[in-house]
């Protein structure tokens, strides 16, 4: 896990390493870009630790395929890079599991909202100019990661916290206006040992990693 300090020390270090390197080259015609995306999320299985202060149990905690959706804002430099803001709202089904201490669930669900801030690397795929790759580093603030546990299609009990992680993301957009594209992307996000707490009862906590990876396609806007 990244400590927070350490987190947005290297984001304030990320964005000016990718300022300076592309300042010198960079034309202000039509740098910016925004753009919104859909898609699904595959959420690796991971052991759920259960701790109410004194004891703790284990379960294995298995996740369905299911929505992921958000929106990205970018400054794209003459010298291939790219400094891209994200926004990224990920949620996953929870298969059902027992967890000694706390109960038994038929369902559930794990999400997060996160904020990314990435340095993302443009390269040409072809000779006409319209089709793009690109693929880079990102540091994410999870500004609300929480699982839910569900009894006969009811919510019966919630863990949340905030936390940070680390993403990488590679793929593709095709011009096909003067200042309209359309992207397609994949995300593998990770954050290991994440602990949430129950909000009436801060001893009570679970602890799992979360290690997701997003199929996306969106539409964006040059201006």
């Amino acid at each position: 896990m990244i400590r927070r300090n350490t987190l947005f020390g290297t984001i304030t270090a990320l964005a000016s390493f990718v300022a300076l390197t592309g300042a010198a080259r960079a034309d202000e015609t039509e740098k910016f870009y925004a753009s919104a995306s859909i898609g699904a999320g595959s959420l690796s299985s991971a052991t759920l630790t259960f701790s109410d202060g004194v004891n703790t149990s284990t379960a294995g905690g298995k996740y369905e395929a299911s929505f992921a959706g958000g929106g990205a804002l970018g400054y794209r430099f003459d010298n291939g890079w790219t400094l891209e803001g994200e926004v990224m709202y990920r949620r996953n089904e929870l298969d059902p599991v027992s967890l000694a201490g706390l109960g038994d669930f038929n369902g559930g669900d794990f999400a997060s909202l996160g904020f990314a801030v990435s340095a993302l690397y443009r390269f040409d795929i072809g000779s006409s100019g319209k089709l793009r790759g690109y693929a880079g580093p990102g540091l994410v603030y999870l500004q609300e990661i929480d699982i839910d546990f569900d009894d006969g299609g009811q919510q019966e009990i919630s863990f949340e916290s905030d936390d940070t992680a680390w993403q990488f993301k590679v793929g593709g957009r095709y011009d096909f206006s003067e200042r309209w594209f359309v992207d397609a992307a994949a995300t593998y996000l990770a954050a290991s040992s994440v602990r949430m707490e129950l909000p009436a009862d801060s001893s009570q906590t679970i602890e799992s990693d979360y290690d997701h990876l997003t199929l996306s396609l969106g539409v964006g806007w040059r201006f």
